[in-house]
């Protein structure tokens, strides 16, 4: 009775209201203020858009809105604890309300849900088993929510859990409703109306096939447009394909990924070592070499510690498992005839996605600067001509020359220092002859990172870069207090302070002296496919590699030329610094070092200042 009262309810306000999408600070789509009405005058709604569509904007206009129609005083939003940042920041530009992420110890979660006056309290589903009695005490208005496969096995703790918080409408928001098993629709769906499609029996004999000769196990599905008919109230999903009149040329999601504790441990390492070298008064090339090492192996360990390890002992990367999730379950690449650029500036890096898409049978052809011109048109016939073969996985060897219109989508594994780099892999897709009418871009940012600092505008010009960095330049010393700072690395010493441990600052950690032995020994390490024991490699794929980042080895007998050679660079090198001091110079001529072959001896010659 109470049901059919709420459903009278909520027709009659639909009848004499209409929505005032004039609280949303942003331009809304057709499609989506579709969305946010479907939600709004339903108690429990699921909004199933395909990714990219701007599911998040909806269910925060949804909720803002019910506030106004409903009096609604308090909206949980439950996420995994990787978005809850990104929730908060999404609410804080589409809309005025406040919104207050529930963090802390057990004391002072209570405290924010008792006493916070935000509209938007946002959790993680881990949180929710810990605080089960705290959100029934609250007993939020409106729930949303997100990437809700997390429910999706009824019988799980976190499913049982999230039923049981009191609410008054409930939203949840997925791509993938569906990932492997009906079941997974039914969980769902239990949440928000569990009259719908109980009891579970019904539901598995109405559309499950089961096998004659083993229990429970499921051989296939029907009436499934019975089903979908069933749906029909609840559920609500549009595919880029229906919308595409509506969309923007290019959407750019960003998505944001956690360091593992060890990548965190190296990142901070390198930092302090960046540090050190911001702190000098003088510059010399050896320096400026282990400066741009140092911020490459930052870059390096957000992708993986695979990519930094001298040892290739370990392997983290959250970005991988991100990115696997990006790819099976929201854009489902093995159930959409989809075509997917993924660019990576590390070649070991597309070794151990080449080795994901493998596993999990996701067709492939890998670019990279050994790759020789000649050869290369025939991996784009593949890429395009192929249905099968969804994935180009490339090196910044495919970011310019290259035309692969037959993509929609293209994913940065890690953004380019230079943004014009970034323009020019986007541009592999976006050009005359394009075959799909909206693009997609999505960058997977670290969070807490150099990577975060990247995005967030620590943008580099080529030029400056190079002009301040190169590891190849012929000056002695580069005196900074004279002439003031660049731009670029004032912003750098700001970022680093940010990253590194300050109680490690005036110690020399071994993955510095790892660095330092790079920059002494810098030869290239020879192809190689990735045989280690943490990456137990077994299948066949792509085995053509380029440059990589060299491991430490001992570091060998020099020729007498070489160190004739660097003794004399070291000697011009002190002239300079005695010249800065004191405004006299060395007076050394050419070859002032000379090293016997045979004997070993050495031999130094030059004037001090003051003498005929």
């Amino acid at each position: 009775m109470e049901e059919f009262f709420d459903a009278r309810l909520l027709d009659e306000v639909r009848e004499k209201s209409r929505p005032d999408f004039s609280r949303i600070t942003a331009e809304l789509y057709p499609y989506q203020q579709e969305g946010i009405e479907f939600a709004l005058y339903r108690k429990g709604a699921i909004i199933a858009d395909e990714m990219g569509l701007g599911k998040t904007l909806q269910a925060i206009s949804a909720a803002v809105l019910k506030k106004d129609l409903f009096g609604f005083e308090r909206t949980l939003i439950v996420c995994p604890a990787s978005l809850k940042d990104q929730w908060q920041r999404e609410i804080e530009r589409f809309c005025q309300e406040k919104a207050v992420v529930i963090q802390g110890n057990a004391e002072e979660r209570a405290a924010l849900y008792r006493d916070s006056d935000a509209y938007f309290l946002i959790c993680n589903y881990e949180a929710t088993l810990r605080d089960l009695p705290l959100l029934q005490a609250l007993a939020p208005d409106f729930i949303i929510l997100d990437e809700a496969q997390r429910i999706k096995n009824y019988e799980t703790q976190t499913a049982t859990v999230i039923k049981q918080i009191p609410r008054k409408h409930a939203l949840v928001i997925t791509g993938t409703p569906i990932e492997n098993r009906l079941v997974d629709l039914y969980s769902i769906v239990d949440f928000l109306d569990p009259k719908l499609l109980s009891p579970l029996w019904e539901f598995s004999y109405r559309h499950c096939c089961f096998d004659a000769r083993q229990k429970n196990k499921i051989t296939g599905y029907y009436n499934l447009q019975s089903l979908k008919e069933r749906m029909q109230p609840i559920l609500i999903r549009r595919e880029k394909k229906d919308v595409i009149r509506q969309l923007p040329h290019i959407s750019h999601l960003d998505i944001p990924v956690d360091l593992h504790p060890r990548q965190a441990d190296y990142h901070a390492s390198y930092s302090n070592g960046v540090a050190r070298i911001l702190r000098k008064k003088f510059m010399t090339p050896f320096d400026l070499q282990k400066l741009l090492l140092l911020l490459a192996k930052m870059r390096m360990v957000c992708d993986s510690t695979f990519l930094v390890d001298p040892e290739q002992e370990t392997h983290y990367s959250p970005k991988l498992d991100q990115l696997r999730h990006i790819l099976l379950d929201q854009l489902d690449l093995k159930h959409t005839p989809r075509k997917i650029i993924i660019f990576s500036e590390w070649v070991r890096m597309n070794h151990l996605i080449g080795r994901l898409l493998r596993e999990n049978n996701i067709g492939y052809v890998e670019l990279n600067g050994k790759v020789p011109v000649p050869k290369r048109s025939a991996l784009i016939r593949e890429f395009e001509d192929n249905p099968d073969c969804q994935v180009f996985l490339s090196t910044e060897a495919g970011g310019t020359g290259l035309n692969l219109q037959v993509a929609d989508t293209v994913i940065n594994f890690e953004l380019p220092w230079n943004p014009a780099k970034k323009n020019q892999r986007i541009g592999r897709i976006d050009r005359l002859g394009q075959q799909s009418g909206h693009l997609t871009v999505i960058n997977l940012i670290t969070r807490n990172s150099i990577e975060s600092r990247i995005a967030e505008g620590l943008l580099l010009k080529q030029d400056l870069f190079e002009g301040v960095l190169s590891p190849g330049s012929t000056l002695d010393a580069v005196d900074f207090s004279d002439r003031g700072r660049s731009q670029f690395l004032e912003q750098l010493e700001a970022t680093i302070d940010q990253f590194g441990h300050p109680e490690l600052m005036d110690t020399e950690a071994p993955v510095i002296q790892d660095v330092e032995a790079e920059i002494s020994n810098p030869l290239e390490e020879p192809a190689e496919e990735l045989t280690t024991e943490v990456l137990n490699q077994t299948a066949a794929g792509p085995v053509t590699e380029g440059p990589t980042m060299p491991p430490s080895r001992p570091i060998p007998a020099a020729a007498p030329e070489q160190l004739t050679q660097v003794m004399n660079q070291g000697m011009a090198f002190l002239s300079g610094l005695m010249q800065m001091a004191t405004g006299q110079t060395l007076q050394a001529e050419e070859g002032a070092i000379q090293v016997n072959p045979e004997t070993g001896e050495v031999t130094m010659k030059f004037k001090l200042p003051g003498f005929g």
